[in-house]
């Protein structure tokens, strides 16, 4: 059974589990204390469902499991960081190792801490596959809340349910091996491809609205994101190789939507798409400035 240690646990009790690690930490300010950022461990790092983690005999099967036994060549006694896409970690230690499961014994339960208080939802129209997989790759390293694909007027891919259905399935799993990478807990919402208008009616629900667009261009980033301010929520939309139509332009004007260029020159979608992400995260996420950045833990020999 899991220790739900999570609830009553000290900010000491958790950064003593987190320096077990080789890592550099950061001062996060939502939760009050020094939460450090997995910087020489990630490979350590595995997916495993909340129900399996939860089970009478977790076990890790499949292709992590050759990386475990003949990569890392981990042993049983040794132990690695489980997370459930959900939001939590788990320290896990390996009972057993063979070519068809790694079976575990897992030890304590830990919140994530490595989400951004603002939720940041891109909004990207669809592309050819490979440039739509880098981007659901880079968002979530970024820190982005949720992704929706929506098809444009001038969207040039129009996959049919079927072929539609194995693409998100295959994002699902692009954003979990990101996981691994980036130290995040939690996957990105990856929600259904809808049409243009239909994303745009769902701007409702955001307390910022914004499309990104060259032509006849509206405000710079700065000038319209320092404006914003109590902001929890954030949708903000990218066209197509061929960008926005005008129509779309003024649909998403006409509907609450701020028109932002992202510079001078014209950014492919794939680029404008991590561009954006990364401007959104600077002002209302959670990166933080050099200045607040701590000095390297050492964990004793």
């Amino acid at each position: 059974m899991v220790r739900r240690s999570d609830e009553g646990c000290s900010a000491t009790q958790k950064l003593d589990f987190l320096r077990s690690r080789q890592v550099w930490s950061f001062q996060n300010e939502i939760v009050g204390v020094s939460i450090e950022f997995n910087k020489g461990n990630s490979m350590r790092r595995f997916f495993l469902d909340s129900e399996i983690i939860h089970s009478d005999r977790p076990a890790i099967t499949g292709p992590d499991v050759r990386h475990i036994r003949t990569v890392l060549r981990l042993k049983p006694g040794e132990e690695i960081t489980l997370f459930d896409g959900e939001g939590s970690e788990y320290r896990a230690r390996i009972t057993g190792s063979t070519p068809r499961a790694i079976t575990l014994s897992v030890l304590d339960r830990y919140p994530a801490i490595l989400e951004p208080a603002v939720q940041i939802t891109i909004g990207q129209a669809i592309l050819k596959a490979k440039k739509m997989d880098r981007i659901v790759r880079q968002l979530t390293e970024l820190g982005i809340f949720a992704f929706i694909p929506f098809i444009a007027e001038r969207s040039v891919p129009r996959p049919k349910p079927g072929p539609l259905a194995e693409k998100k399935q295959r994002w699902e799993a692009i954003a979990r091996e990101a996981l691994k990478q980036c130290g995040r807990s939690r996957i990105p919402h990856l929600g259904p491809m809808v049409p243009f208008k239909e994303v745009v009616g769902s701007g409702r629900s955001y307390d910022l609205k914004i499309i990104f667009h060259n032509r006849q261009c509206g405000d710079k980033p700065r000038h319209c994101l320092d404006a914003a301010q109590g902001v929890r929520k954030v949708l903000a939309l990218i066209g197509p190789e061929g960008g926005f139509t005008d129509e779309e332009v003024k649909f998403a004007l006409d509907s609450g939507f701020a028109a932002i260029c992202l510079g001078p020159r014209v950014l492919k979608s794939d680029t404008a798409s991590v561009a954006a992400g990364a401007i959104l995260q600077y002002v209302f996420g959670d990166w933080v400035e050099p200045k607040k950045i701590l000095t390297t833990v050492r964990t004793p020999n």
